[in-house]
């Protein structure tokens, strides 16, 4: 029996450095029939020369085809694009960073073939790798605890997002796209929302052995913190400041997505009406929670008070209450407050490796007399033995 047409699809934005080796990669998978789609995102580097330059230089059996976006579409969008592209059955994604390995393609086909062809969504174990390519401790080491062969209800994945769905590693089938539509173009966090979909549409499979080399690289800011003037760490905290709004608004964008998807399969009956009233509650009350805390950080310092006591009542998690009530402070103030403490925790190491080189000094200059053996004993401890009889 011939086997189906797939599709391996590169999403880049960025990743000149990296870009090359993810390309090669692909360009290594074992299956056939395979379409390849290269595609940036309107990067503003070498990423999509370097695509064009490997695309014109295979001479493989895989169909290639190359895409670059004339204005940046960010991961939901360029996602909806390359759904509209691709012509295989099941759809294997990586990003421009990451390497899969040969096999890849091969054991995600073998998986979704053995399993009767209704696994909607495919994933595997990866190893993390650094930017230089060597092999590091997961950074994420609870998210490879939280896969089951019972699959959950989708109330339960909504409230507790288990399974882990690893997006680095994730295959889908396209009738994800078929049934539920495009996901939204400001979308970040697809693999929670196309679980979903699996979940209501299909069914995850899991295959426990690492099929991808998973690329950390540029998250270390706080880490390697450099010395550096007052208005260079204000920048960077102002940046974390920023990356944190972010992070609240994909959050609320990926329950508004869950609830549009829990209606579409009500009205197409892939789930129950009790299960439907569960699982829609459980995302309407979570989008509100990140809708409440978006609109607390845009407030101030008396509405943040009220919105605080009612965000408590909202099943505020105390990791959140701790994050909020410090956020009470206008930006500014609080960047500065940090600041400060920065410098100051600076300081004292400055003062403890002070300390620290005087103590050696004056070992080091103590008088020679002081310094000789006596009977194999320091001469000093000698004489401070003497003392204390």
């Amino acid at each position: 029996m011939q086997k189906p047409l797939l599709t391996f699809l590169i999403a880049g934005f960025q990743h000149e450095r990296f870009v090359r080796e993810a390309v090669e990669a692909a360009f290594a998978q074992t299956y056939s029939p395979l379409e390849i789609i290269l595609s940036d995102d309107c990067s503003q580097d070498g990423t999509f020369e370097l695509m064009r330059q490997a695309a014109a230089a295979y001479r493989g059996p895989h169909h290639i085809v190359l895409n670059r976006n004339p204005i940046r579409r960010s991961l939901g969008g360029h996602l909806n694009q390359l759904m509209g592209m691709s012509t295989g059955e099941f759809i294997v994604i990586a990003a421009a960073d990451d390497v899969s390995a040969p096999e890849r393609t091969s054991a995600i086909y073998e998986a979704w073939n053995c399993g009767g062809r209704k696994a909607t969504s495919i994933h595997s174990a990866y190893v993390q790798i650094d930017e230089n390519g060597r092999e590091i401790a997961n950074a994420f080491p609870e998210r490879a605890k939280h896969q089951s062969d019972v699959p959950p209800s989708p109330s339960d994945f909504v409230r507790t997002l288990r399974p882990t769905v690893f997006g680095c590693t994730h295959a889908f089938s396209k009738k994800l796209f078929d049934v539920f539509g495009n996901v939204p173009e400001d979308l970040i966090h697809e693999d929670d929302v196309l679980g979903l979909r699996s979940l209501l549409a299909g069914s995850i499979t899991f295959i426990d052995r690492p099929l991808v080399r998973y690329r950390i690289h540029g998250n270390n800011v706080y880490a390697a913190q450099k010395q550096c003037d007052t208005r260079e760490n204000l920048s960077q905290l102002a940046a974390q400041e920023a990356k944190d709004r972010r992070n609240i608004h994909n959050r609320k964008i990926m329950y508004v997505a869950f609830l549009s998807d829990l209606v579409k399969a009500q009205r197409l009956s892939l789930i129950a009406d009790e299960e439907f009233k569960a699982a829609s509650l459980e995302a309407l009350q979570r989008r509100r929670y990140f809708q409440w805390i978006e609109e607390y950080l845009e407030s101030g310092f008396v509405s943040k008070l009220r919105k605080l006591n009612h965000l408590r009542h909202e099943r505020l998690e105390p990791g959140d209450y701790r994050i909020l009530l410090v956020r009470l402070l206008p930006v500014q103030s609080r960047l500065r407050v940090r600041l400060a403490l920065n410098y100051v925790a600076r300081m004292r190491r400055y003062a403890m490796s002070a300390l620290r080189l005087l103590g050696q000094l004056r070992i080091g200059a103590r008088p020679l007399r002081e310094q000789e053996n006596w009977g194999g004993v320091p001469r000093v401890f000698v004489g401070r033995f003497a003392r204390s009889k």
